[in-house]
């Protein structure tokens, strides 16, 4: 799961396969309109939908629905982004594979199952929604391929920071905790420029957070 991430073009939802199954009553009679991203509406339902299914993180907090929403506000803009682009399009397996993940986090099929129509979901609906995070993930591989190597500095500031996991795992070497910590900076300098070019999509967005 992408962190941008984390959508969706549709007219009525930030996700497009919302509305596509017949929501529940008691989603209707308290949703929403919680902001509106390039004439794109995101309600109160889809946060909630990416929620129950576990396809954002949010920290630990009170209340997840902001945080939430600005990811949602952020992925719609990253899918406009490179809705123009070409971009080879997920397998048939890649999509089941996503599918297979989600069930496994609600706790299996049967859970996933039963999660759907209370978001107002099928499972054609999940699966286009993961198709789409796909593609978002295979123009992120191609648009930032990799990021520039971390200092000496860094390194030994970062091994200093997690001296107590590195104590804690007694069998990696001092070689294996430098590439260790290579691996975890260079992960966080590519993320680095992801969020700071998502920035400018949201800096020049036409969006309307509703009060």
């Amino acid at each position: 799961m992408i962190r941008v991430a984390r959508s969706l073009a549709m007219c009525v939802a930030v996700v497009p396969v919302i509305g596509a199954g017949q929501a529940p009553v008691s989603l209707a009679l308290v949703d929403r309109v919680l902001a509106v991203v390039a004439r794109q509406v995101i309600m109160l339902s889809d946060v909630r939908a990416f929620l129950e299914l576990g396809l954002v993180d949010p920290s630990a907090s009170a209340d997840p629905v902001p945080e939430t929403l600005t990811v949602l506000i952020e992925r719609q803009l990253v899918v406009n982004e490179i809705s123009a682009n070409v971009i080879e399009e997920p397998s048939t397996q890649e999509v089941e594979g996503q599918m297979a993940v989600v069930a496994e986090r609600l706790g299996g099929l049967d859970a996933l199952r039963a999660v759907l129509p209370t978001i107002g979901f099928t499972a054609d609906d999940l699966k286009q929604l993961l198709r789409e995070d796909l593609r978002v993930e295979r123009y992120l591989a191609r648009r930032f391929p990799g990021a520039r190597q971390p200092t000496e500095e860094e390194l030994a500031a970062w091994m200093r920071e997690h001296a107590d996991e590195l104590r804690d795992d007694g069998a990696l070497s001092l070689e294996a905790a430098r590439d260790e910590a290579r691996r975890q900076l260079t992960r966080a300098l590519r993320q680095e420029s992801i969020d700071a070019w998502i920035s400018t999509l949201v800096d020049r967005a036409d969006v309307y957070r509703v009060p």
